[in-house]
């Protein structure tokens, strides 16, 4: 019996770890989008981060899932005055080959994507990738919209936020 809340606690413990959020400031994903790419416009756009690994295909998946999504509403006019929606997302591994390789094979933009390394873990908290695939959905003001969407919920969650 005590082997069996022995495992009902370890596998609750490690549900409870999954599914928390990390509070990741704003202004952290901000600056790590202008690392990235310094050119890019942020403003008024719904900002959709996704953290992942090369070796987790659901988080890359979920990359390709939203891309698409991007690229259906990049120009569409979203609730509240936004316009736009910016993909960044964040490779929680330090393995740059394997990042590279990634990238190349997903179709995913460079200039919105960035790699793990000493300097930027301070900024997402220390995620690791025993976290990943999670996702963050910001407004144009930094208020959290929604986080961990699963790939099936992408297009409905971006199509809320439309104005028709």
């Amino acid at each position: 019996m005590k082997k069996i809340y022995i495992l009902f606690f370890v596998t609750f413990s490690w549900f409870i770890s999954k599914s928390q959020n990390p509070n990741i400031p704003f202004e952290n994903i901000k600056q790590l989008i202008k690392q990235a790419d310094p050119k890019a416009n942020i403003d008024d756009k719904l900002i959709f981060v996704s953290f992942w690994t090369p070796a987790n295909n659901e988080s890359r998946e979920l990359n390709k899932e939203i891309q698409r999504v991007q690229n259906i509403y990049q120009i569409a006019k979203l609730k509240g005055g936004s316009k736009g929606l910016y993909f960044f997302n964040y490779c929680v591994a330090e393995d740059v080959l394997n990042y590279k390789l990634a990238l190349k094979r997903d179709s995913l933009q460079t200039r919105s994507s960035l790699i793990q390394n000493e300097e930027t873990k301070p900024l997402i908290n220390n995620l690791s990738a025993s976290q990943v695939p999670l996702t963050i959905l910001y407004n144009s003001i930094g208020e959290v919209l929604d986080n961990n969407t699963k790939k099936e919920d992408v297009f409905k969650l971006i199509s809320k936020q439309i104005t028709r």
